[in-house]
This record gives structure tokens, sequence and C-alpha cells, in this order.
């Protein structure tokens, strides 16, 4: 275990008593032993001290594609947690479409297993239904009992609404986690933009709002019969995140979240078929960029992530049509969310906080939810105001699939404590 001393930190957690005070943060035995005003704490001898900057309970990337096993050539445990430690994360939640599926507890605990030994946890999420297919369920208990922290098909929507609501119900009797993309594929299909101005400028098949917004009032539906934990997203319409905001008040379980790059971006960023931005689901419009920042203000969505979804140079460098998509997030997400967001005046520092770490903690129920004397240690310390450009270099992961290198951001994380170990970040 690392002892360690935080010095002179500003503590940064919505509704803690010491939010934005400067404060002496020191850590025993792998927990957090004393929370003092800053520069007042005498700690033992010898003890190693960390300066300035911000402290906050640890992020988490809720929704990481993982390539290990099966496609380790885009990345395998040990690069990818390489990335979210870069990226300040000490926890990544892990989509289940790897190949084979992780839909039984053998393949959850492999997961486990193989990376307990690396400075960042993963979290991983059990197949919904056998092989992401969405027909027959998995053995959800079993897969939570063998770590899985919730149940999702990942990147496939579940399109049964018989499946979904069988799950919710299933779930519920110990407490399970659902997930669900909503995405109608009957109306989506093959799409490979968002439908607008941009995809008739292209020439390209679109995806509609519609789809989205469909799938979402269904889901909606669901809980209205039966309400369960269900978690929807990365939600990317205005339609969809004001439908969540009118429901969420009769729905608890309801949660929801996007990804950063949803709002940061829009369908604008693919008219030069720009192969990384080609995501799922699409890039919307600046309509409803509007809308997905007035919901992250106002509280309906609960969470960021990175998107993170490495792709090797062969599904990436060829034509548009046939890239596949995604693109990497873990290094920058919070160099451009504070850039972008903090200073761009959308959010406070402490609510972007909220939302990469103490929301998905309360989500997930993990034990650490908040920075509280005796609390196990699991920490992020960064620092809001260093400037940086995010270059070839700041990439760990074994893809290169980004187009946001060569910007220049403000707000760096510098390491983690997490295992009861500090792992520099750089």
């Amino acid at each position: 275990m690392d002892n360690l001393l935080f010095r002179n930190v500003t503590l940064v957690e919505r509704g803690h008593p010491q939010n934005g005070n400067l404060v002496d943060l020191w850590v025993k035995n792998g927990l957090i032993h004393e929370i003092a005003k800053g520069g007042s704490l005498k700690a033992e001898k010898d003890l190693p001290e960390k300066e300035g900057g911000c402290i906050s309970v640890g992020w988490v990337d809720f929704g990481v594609h993982l390539s290990d096993p099966g496609m380790e050539w885009k990345d395998d445990l040990k690069t990818l947690s390489a990335s979210g430690l870069a990226g300040g994360y000490t926890t990544l939640v892990t989509y289940p479409n790897t190949r084979p599926v992780l839909d039984n507890r053998e393949y959850i605990a492999s997961v486990r297993s193989r990376s307990a030994h690396l400075p960042v946890d993963f979290l991983p999420l059990g197949a919904l239904t056998l092989g992401n297919e969405g027909r027959d369920m998995a053995e959800l208990f079993d897969m939570q009992q063998a770590g899985a922290v919730g149940f999702s098909d990942g990147k496939n929507p579940i399109e049964s609404s018989g499946v979904l609501l069988r799950a919710l119900q299933y779930a519920s009797a110990f407490d399970g986690l659902i997930l669900d993309l909503p995405l109608d594929m009957s109306i989506s299909g093959d799409s490979m933009v968002n439908e607008g101005t941009v995809s008739m400028q292209m020439g390209m098949k679109g995806s509609p709002a519609l789809a989205e917004t469909l799938r979402t009032r269904r889901d909606l539906g669901l809980l209205d019969y039966f309400s369960g934990r269900l978690h929807l997203g990365p939600l990317t319409t205005a339609e969809s995140v004001d439908a969540v905001r009118k429901a969420r008040k009769n729905h608890p379980g309801l949660t929801t979240g996007t990804t950063l790059t949803h709002l940061v971006e829009t369908d604008e960023a693919v008219h030069d078929f720009d192969n990384n931005f080609k995501i799922w689901p699409p890039l919307r419009n600046k309509s409803d960029q509007k809308g997905l920042r007035k919901a992250l203000q106002d509280g309906t969505l609960d969470l960021i992530s990175s998107g993170h979804h490495p792709q090797g140079t062969e599904e990436k460098n060829v034509d548009f049509v046939l890239a596949k998509y995604g693109m990497l997030g873990l290094e920058s997400c919070f160099g451009q969310a504070h850039t972008t967001l903090v200073l761009g005046k959308v959010i406070e520092l402490d609510h972007l906080i909220a939302c990469l770490a103490g929301n998905p903690r309360r989500i997930l129920k993990l034990a650490t939810q908040s920075m509280q004397v005796g609390a196990v240690a699991e920490l992020t310390w960064f620092d809001p105001g260093k400037e940086w450009t995010f270059s070839a270099k700041d990439i760990k992961s074994k893809s290169k699939n980004t187009s946001w290198t060569g910007r220049k951001y403000t707000g760096k994380a510098l390491g983690i404590y997490s295992k009861g170990k500090f792992t520099p970040s750089e």
C-alpha cells in the first residue's frame, strides 16, 4: 500500500462540505485517513507528498469498447488500462461485444482476473442476450456473481420489447442494472451518418433522429409497466432527452448518459468524410447538440463517457462507406471536456466531475462514491489549469483512430490512486 499526502489540493465534489476548498488529504493503508485544511496536516516523517492541483473521487468511464478477447490488434487489457490511466480514470466499465461475447460467468471472471494486476479497475458489463443476438436472455445473475456490474448488448440495440421487459423483471430480483442503446434499426438500418443536410450533401444514407426517439419512448413505456433499473445511452437527440426529462420524476431507477463527442461535435465533423468521426450513434445536428447540453445542465443527463472505441488502421484507413464506427477518447476526454464545457461556460467544474465520477459511481452502486474519512481511496489527481496539446505521443492505445490530435486543451490528469497504489498519468 502506498501511503501518500496530497498537500494543498482543491477538493472537487458536489455536495461535499469541503468542495472548492484547499485541503490536505492523507491516504494511509489504502484508505482516506484524514482531510484537513490545506497546509495544516503534520503527517508521518518521510511521507511522500503531491502538491497542488485538484483531487476528486476516481473517474469512471461508463461504456468503453473492449477488444480483448478476440481483437487484440486494436487493444488489449494492458494498453486499454494505459489509455485510461493517461486520461485520469480509475475505473473502466466495458461493453461485452468481444469475440467471444461476454455472455457467461467464465468470460466475466476472465476479464476480472486478467486485469486484476493493472492500475485501472475493469468492471465488465455482461451481455444481456446470448451472443448479443437479441433473442435469448443470458444468465444474468451468474454473471453478476462473477463480477458483471450490469447487462447490455453494447453497440447492439435491444430490438425485442419482450426481451427487454423480461430482463428488467428478472434483474429486479437481484437489483441488476440493464442498459440499452435506444435505436430502432428497422428505421436507422445501415446508415452512415445523421439524416439531414450533411447526409444529403455527402450523398450518404442517414439515420433519422426519429429512430432514437421512438425507441427511447418505447423503453420509457416499458418502465411505466415495470419500473426497474434502466440506463439509456448514449442519447444523442434533443427529443430523446426531452422525453427522459418528463419521465424521470416517475422512475427513480432511470439514468442516462451521452458521449463527450456528441456534446462537443456535430455532423459537420464528417462533412469532409473524416472516418474517425464516423461513430455510432452518429453525430447529430446543432439543434440536437443544444438539447444535449441543456439536458446536461439540468441533470437529465447523468454522465459523460469518452466513447472510447479503438479501431485498427485496416478498419479506418478505407473508404468512408467501408470504415468501421468508432473513435478513441480516453486520453483526451478530460482536456476536451474541461476546455469546451467548463471554460466554455456550459457547466461548472464540480458538475463535470460529478458526470465523470460521482454519478457513474452512484449508478453502479460502487463502494466508494465520495471522499470521506475511512473510505477506500479511489482518487484522481488533476490540474484544470494545465495547458497542453494532444499529440500522437499521448495515445497509449494500439489503435490511432482519432482526429483530436493537434488540439490545444486546458486541463489534464496528473495521476490516480487506486488499488492501494499511486500511479502517475504521465
